[in-house]
């Protein structure tokens, strides 16, 4: 059940993401702290840090990815070109795939350290998924709310 939200939720994002113009993607509108390119990426490096907690989970992520898209990091603050939204969308099919290949074999094994958040630990993969699949609708909710602040820059 855990991977099958999870799918859904990924898929929601990439759907959500892929409706964005190119003029969409970087904006930044007032009151906002993020663009929908960086949630897009933060939601797979946050994805990868946690499952870096299961000992076979292999991962997808070039090391960038952390500088451009991790907590605390911002657009604002980009010194180099980001990845590039057609990048981010093939390494969100990787991830999928890896962590669907994970899960098939160690959906309920210990992880190697368990995650701890606010008083609340996650000790296996599931747990660690359910949390990623949290994750994901909360920045589903960002990017639409993104797209729907810059739909006046849509050339679409």
């Amino acid at each position: 059940m855990a991977i099958k939200a999870f799918s859904f939720a990924r898929f929601a994002n990439i759907s959500s993401i892929q409706s964005a113009s190119p003029e969409q993607l970087d904006l930044v509108p007032e009151d906002f702290n993020n663009s929908i390119r960086w949630n897009a990426g933060h939601i797979l490096a946050i994805s990868e840090s946690l499952l870096k907690h299961s000992e076979r989970y292999v991962p997808v992520l070039p090391p960038a990815y952390k500088d451009f898209f991790f907590m605390g990091t911002s657009p604002k603050d980009w010194k180099e070109d980001p990845p590039s939204i057609e990048d981010i969308l093939v390494m969100s099919a990787k991830q999928v795939e890896s962590i669907q290949k994970l899960f098939e074999n160690d959906a309920h094994s210990p992880l190697k350290q368990p995650f701890e958040l606010k008083g609340h630990t996650f000790d296996n993969l599931t747990e660690i998924i359910s949390f990623i699949t949290f994750h994901e609708g909360l920045h589903l909710g960002a990017i639409r709310t993104l797209l729907k602040a810059t739909s006046s820059f849509s050339n679409q």
